[in-house]
């Protein structure tokens, strides 16, 4: 089972701080039943972090995993905030951003939370990405309000254009408040290309998945859940090492 979304690398943002803060949350991910997880610490104008630093701290956490006899696999990414389309696609061009498992077919995008950093041309970069051969993903949608408004015409166009919606499971629960709450189920019915995934930061911020296939299950159907778990095991069987590929990998849905 994978979490393509989790901020478990240590003291490099926002999410775990130490070692021990890692070893703790992947110790209850593993109860959870995750076998991978996609680190996604922050790129944007505070915490920029990048490919040749990422990489080689997965490792190291793998290691240390390793080492602590925890049957847990951490794959490299990041969480690419998006403010200035032509900043993102100069920097994308120079191929120093970490997308999902340091390659070139996903990527995970973020929005700011302020409406007036919300960058116009969101539909053309999804289509000049798309035309890349990447898939982006675009991080809690639910989360932002403006997507329950005005925006809400250019996440149908952006969906339109190729990119996934990734749901947080602590949305479904209400752990974020009403709104994302009905905003999440309500792209999960909307949007078929959805993934689910825990945007952990800490044991605080922490509900796993297997809550948020339940409620899926529960709230919409079963049906529904299996395709979420599918369409996540494909992502992972696409972030593998195999010998075709990423670009080989048929995936659920396109």
């Amino acid at each position: 089972m994978l979490d393509s979304h989790c901020h478990i690398l240590p003291g490099v943002d926002d999410g775990c701080q130490t070692l021990a803060d890692s070893i703790a949350m992947a110790q209850f991910c593993v109860r959870d039943g995750i076998t991978h997880i996609v680190a996604t610490p922050h790129c944007h104008r505070y915490v920029h972090l990048l490919r040749e630093t990422i990489v080689p701290r997965v490792a190291q956490l793998n290691q240390e995993f390793k080492k602590a006899e925890i049957p847990l696999v951490i794959l490299p990414g990041s969480e690419i905030q998006v403010t200035d389309s032509a900043d993102y696609r100069r920097e994308f061009e120079t191929d120093v951003f970490c997308h999902y498992g340091a390659g070139h077919a996903f990527t995970l995008l973020e929005f700011n939370w302020a409406i007036e950093l919300f960058p116009q041309d969101a539909v053309q970069l999804i289509e000049w990405l798309r035309a890349k051969g990447m898939t982006p993903i675009l991080a809690h949608p639910e989360r932002h309000n403006f997507f329950a408004g005005e925006k809400r015409p250019t996440l149908e166009a952006m969906v339109k254009a190729g990119a996934w919606v990734q749901i947080t499971v602590d949305s479904l629960l209400g752990n974020h408040g009403a709104l994302p709450k009905a905003l999440g189920e309500q792209f999960l019915r909307d949007f078929p290309l959805a993934i689910l995934a825990t945007d952990a930061h800490n044991m605080i911020r922490c509900s796993g998945l297997s809550a948020g296939y339940a409620w899926v299950q529960k709230h919409l159907s079963t049906y529904r859940a299996d395709d979420l778990r599918a369409r996540a095991n494909d992502l992972l069987t696409a972030l593998l090492p195999t010998e075709v590929g990423a670009a080989k990998v048929a995936v659920r849905g396109e």
